[in-house]
């Protein structure tokens, strides 16, 4: 797979738009604590919207907080949410889109319980819009490839209409 050529395709256009999700979801903070490990302040999803079992894709929503601690130091007079926690809220949903494939569902189990992983590395990425204190975020994440080791996702931030951040990335799953 050429991962310079999916990203160069996919910053500036969307990997999806809402209407492409057949399975509608309205998963909050609480059922996603059941299928990843993250907790705050570093659960950096609000919801999971939508999810596509066949094209393996999943959308999800983050409310970027005014009062986000990081923001006194990450521009002070100019505050942008940093790249890197944008990578990070997609590959929070590119785990959540893992325990959706696995299970073959669209709906958390009782018994669900986060699976430990590593990130293992960024394959690539772009950043090409700011993304501001108080913006609503579009999180996109699409499986590339699994195996049962390593998982790699393509992950999309959008807001106000465009592709504010484009990654590649990898995890280790530990079990």
């Amino acid at each position: 797979m050429d991962h310079e050529q999916l990203l160069k395709k996919f910053r500036k256009k969307p990997l999806a738009g809402k209407n492409d999700f057949p399975v509608k979801l309205n998963l909050n903070r609480d059922d996603i604590k059941k299928i990843i490990p993250h907790r705050e302040p570093f659960l950096l999803l609000d919801s999971i919207i939508g999810l596509d079992p066949e094209k393996e894709m999943i959308m999800g929503k983050r409310s970027i907080p005014m009062d986000d601690p990081v923001f006194k130091g990450h521009f002070p007079g100019y505050p942008v949410y940093p790249g890197s926690l944008q990578l990070e809220m997609t590959g929070q949903l590119g785990l959540c889109l893992h325990y959706f494939l696995v299970h073959k569902t669209s709906r958390i189990m009782e018994a669900a319980a986060p699976s430990p992983i590593r990130a293992t590395r960024i394959i690539g990425a772009y950043f090409q819009e700011p993304l501001l204190p108080g913006d609503e975020a579009v999180l996109i994440a699409q499986k590339l490839e699994y195996d049962e080791f390593f998982g790699t996702i393509i992950g999309q931030v959008i807001c106000r209409g465009k592709v504010c951040s484009l990654s590649i990335s990898e995890v280790y799953f530990v079990e």
